[in-house]
């Protein structure tokens, strides 16, 4: 059985949608039914570009509300929760691009109200659904890196390293919220939960440094200010005492990750090329002398495969009841994690999580 499935916001930018429509397309069990932009124009030309023309363009949100099974939202950061509410009130089904919105409280709220409303609420952290987080995550469960005590991550993309690039939402505390802590960090927090949440427990406290190193943009004939950062650094604990290492940045020179995870049986890395190696023990405690290639491939030809994986899922939500764990509860989580690294930015100190 088919359902039919709208997109709300096309973009003018990184045009996430196009994202979303990849993974659309890997599952069968989708149908594009019409997409919805604020800017006509946006969704027009975006239709036309991805061959999409029996894909209805309407123009509000509640004309796509009207014609749809469930609504993908891949809007601005501070939209998310009234395009969702609005979907609630008619019983739609919400899968929401990360994060959930601009600071924990709103997304607390939003993530009571999905509950009261009853329907499926799911979140668009695809990240864990790439090649290489399964299989680090099966090295992982296999016990091959025993019990884990260092993780770190590095994690950031290029486009907004251009100075010259002219101020957009993303660079505004006031419509993003945090920028790249939250933009990257938002997955990197799932990730440490899906590969060590079993391990390891949860994150107990935080400490973090934020910078914003390109402090305004072109806007318009003027300059404007760029009010959220650009890099940060999280230094956090896991319940278990295991050490976390976090960059991100919005600056770098080129998309990409890095990885490392560390056991008390044996290591796993990811470098930026996506190639991942496993170094283990010897009987004595060893470390061995070579590390092991278990995976030749960069992760960024997967993302139709990460996002085909993530709508299945948000398929099998709806049809199968089938019990899931990125809910909006839980992005409200990551986002307290983020608005606790933020305010010990601010403040230079640990926060202790509650």
């Amino acid at each position: 059985m088919s359902l039919r499935i709208g997109i709300v916001g096309t973009g003018s930018t990184i045009g996430v949608a196009t994202d979303h429509l990849q993974g659309i397309r890997a599952c069968p069990n989708w149908e594009l039914t019409a997409v919805y932009d604020v800017i006509a124009e946006n969704a027009e030309k975006w239709v036309k570009r991805n061959d999409l023309s029996p894909t209805i363009i309407c123009s509000s949100l509640e004309e796509l509300l009207e014609k749809v099974d469930a609504v993908s939202i891949c809007t601005d950061n501070f939209s998310h929760g009234a395009i969702a509410r609005k979907a609630f009130a008619v019983k739609l089904p919400v899968l929401c691009e990360k994060p959930l919105s601009v600071n924990y409280p709103e997304s607390m709220k939003l993530a009571q109200e999905a509950e009261e409303a009853g329907v499926a609420n799911y979140m668009g952290m695809q990240y864990r659904y790439h090649p290489y987080a399964q299989l680090i995550k099966e090295l992982i469960d296999e016990g091959k890196l025993g019990q884990i005590f260092s993780y770190r991550h590095k994690l950031g993309g290029g486009r907004i390293g251009n100075p010259n690039l002219q101020l957009e939402w993303r660079m505004k505390k006031e419509t993003s919220g945090p920028g790249s802590v939250a933009d990257f960090g938002i997955h990197q927090i799932d990730l440490i939960q899906f590969f060590l949440g079993e391990n390891c427990g949860k994150i107990k406290s935080v400490q973090a440094e934020l910078g914003t190193y390109i402090p305004e943009r072109g806007n318009g004939n003027d300059l404007g200010a760029v009010t959220n950062d650009d890099l940060s650094v999280i230094i956090a604990r896991m319940e278990n005492g295991a050490m976390i290492s976090l960059n991100n940045s919005r600056l770098l020179p080129q998309d990409g990750d890095g990885l490392e995870i560390v056991g008390t049986k044996g290591a796993v890395y990811m470098n930026q090329n996506g190639e991942i190696f496993f170094r283990g023990k010897d009987e004595h405690g060893n470390w061995l002398g070579a590390s092991e290639e278990v995976k030749p491939k960069g992760k960024h030809q997967f993302i139709g495969a990460a996002r085909g994986k993530q709508y299945q899922e948000f398929y099998e939500i709806i049809t199968e009841n089938k019990d899931y764990e990125l809910s909006f509860a839980y992005a409200a989580n990551a986002a307290k994690i983020i608005d606790a690294a933020v305010e010990s930015s601010e403040q230079g100190k640990r926060i202790i999580l509650k």
